[in-house]
């Protein structure tokens, strides 16, 4: 009988064991290589049509810095030499040298740049299907468009689709777009839904700064991709947005060609001006808001994805409860084969936020009524490594826009199409820090089911975190036998609760496994 508890004590420790999300796999690469191909001046906008259907890969088209080109240009396909492949066209600024490479530009750097100005709903650069290998560097991308979406409501307002970017589904998927240095952005007075729509593979934006990114009942972004499978480079760039900075999945349904994969998304500032947060116009807070207000970084389809290094400021509750990062997965937007797989959030910091991380196992709205009943497959989700993030400040939940804060919201969701509750699964939550003073830290929903629990979550790991609160969730369970309740499995408990520090708020202290500590 002794060596029978052995081996059942053995292989319960061999059921937990510590998921480990895989990285981005394939990278962008956005090394400066100077073509050496034709260099085509262009002074007029009519120049810079002639010279982007003129060029061949291998060749500049260089604007005039503090010039303004006024119209909608075609990024076109264009044909790889078999003796020098590899070439790009590069549309760069005649002051380029003046913003080194690597550094992020400003609005202060306008001066510097090439002015590329839509005054209609299409876009500034629109990306034809098969366009590849190009490289915009030094410009600055806005709109002047002259359609109002509601004479009503919204009188003197511009609107317009997105400023770099393709029509619904190009074919073929066009390949290689590097943004590099360029100042695109609205006004307060200049809506637009997204900045970058980046239906393209390999593609980069690195050390660019967008602002004033907003729409009229609607989800607007600074950098946007559903129909690409990647892989994805956002390097060093303000992205301010009011509904997701930045953004994969969420649309194209199964129209869409795989899920959005390998991004890397590091050393970024996403924003959201506190001027937005109040009603009515140029205001995000309902009722009659003007624009819809969200997210900071979202995932709704997307794999192996590394958010590292970033600063996120500003989120509070307006179109949403106010979560700076949703982990969501939602096929019957995305489409039936969309997962959040192999995710690392680490090593960010969150400044005035409402909540931290939102996550969802199963998308409830697949084949939910008349929720998307194409959906056929409600998704998946695996292999999450939340790690070493500080939260400075939450939203004060008393202001307009407060909402309960929280650290960490473990949702399960439910699976229409087959009939259960779905699990969250393969979670490692470490190193993180909140202040005290939160509603929760970690908040275990329980999906409409009753205790005792036995499928609501699996293998979730919390390890040496400085929690804001003690963990509870929905029928009020807390300490270890909440624990046992929400994330009993899989066996043992012990070594998936450890090291963490939790704020008592002047409450209650309850028991915990070993090696926690509660303080006041």
């Amino acid at each position: 009988m002794k060596y029978l508890a052995i081996i059942v004590l053995a292989v319960a420790a061999a059921f937990a064991q510590q998921p480990v999300a895989q990285l981005p796999q394939k990278f962008v690469d956005t090394s400066w290589v100077q073509p050496t191909g034709t260099v085509r001046a262009a002074h007029t906008s009519l120049d810079l049509k002639q010279a982007l259907s003129m060029a061949v890969l291998g060749d500049v088209i260089v604007l005039d810095a503090g010039a303004t080109y006024v119209g909608n240009f075609q990024l076109y396909p264009k044909t790889q030499s078999p003796a020098n492949p590899q070439q790009w066209i590069y549309i760069v600024s005649s002051a380029l040298a003046m913003m080194p490479a690597g550094v992020r530009v400003s609005p202060a750097d306008a001066p510097m740049m090439p002015k590329i100005v839509t005054q209609n709903v299409a876009a500034d650069f629109q990306v034809n299907g098969g366009a590849n290998h190009y490289r915009l560097a030094g410009l600055e991308l806005t709109t002047n468009s002259q359609y109002i979406p509601n004479l009503t409501k919204w009188p003197g307002q511009g609107y317009m689709y997105f400023l770099v970017g393709s029509q619904s589904h190009p074919v073929p998927l066009p390949d290689s777009i590097i943004i590099d240095r360029c100042y695109i952005h609205g006004t307060p007075t200049q809506d637009v839904v997204t900045a970058v729509q980046a239906t393209a593979s390999n593609y980069a934006l690195i050390d660019s700064y967008i602002s004033e990114i907003h729409a009229p009942g609607q989800d607007s972004q600074a950098f946007g991709s559903y129909d690409s499978p990647g892989p994805f480079l956002v390097r060093n760039n303000y992205l301010e947005a009011a509904g997701e900075n930045l953004m994969f999945g969420g649309a194209g349904g199964n129209n869409n060609r795989g899920v959005p994969s390998d991004i890397t998304a590091t050393g970024n500032y996403l924003f959201k001006p506190l001027r937005w947060a109040v009603v009515g116009k140029g205001g995000t807070i309902p009722p009659g808001n003007q624009w819809v207000e969200k997210n900071a970084f979202e995932l709704k389809s997307a794999q192996r994805v590394l958010f590292d290094s970033n600063v996120i400021e500003n989120v509070w509750a307006a179109g949403q409860v106010g979560y700076a990062i949703p982990l969501t997965v939602r096929s019957g937007q995305s489409g039936d084969f969309a997962v959040v797989n192999d995710v690392t959030i680490s090593n960010n910091l969150l400044k005035n936020v409402t909540s931290f991380v939102n996550t969802l196992a199963a998308d409830d709205t697949c084949h939910n009524g008349n929720s998307y009943p194409q959906c056929g497959n409600a998704g998946s989700q695996d292999r999450w490594n939340i790690a070493s993030n500080v939260i400075e400040s939450w939203f004060d939940p008393k202001l307009l826009g407060g909402a309960r804060n929280n650290q960490l919201s473990v949702n399960g969701g439910y699976d229409h199409v087959n009939g259960h509750v779905g699990a969250l699964r393969d979670v490692v939550f470490q190193g993180n820090v909140a202040p005290g003073g939160c509603w929760f830290s970690v908040f275990f929903s329980g999906n409409n089911l009753k205790p005792p629990f036995t499928n609501l979550t699996s293998n979730l790991w919390f390890i040496g975190n400085t929690l804001c609160s003690q963990p509870s969730g929905d029928w009020g369970y807390t300490g270890t036998t909440g624990l046992q309740q929400y994330m009993g499995q899989l066996a043992p408990l012990n070594p998936r609760f450890t090291g963490n520090t939790m704020h008592a708020n002047g409450g209650k202290t309850y028991t915990w496994p070993p090696n926690n500590v509660v303080v006041p």
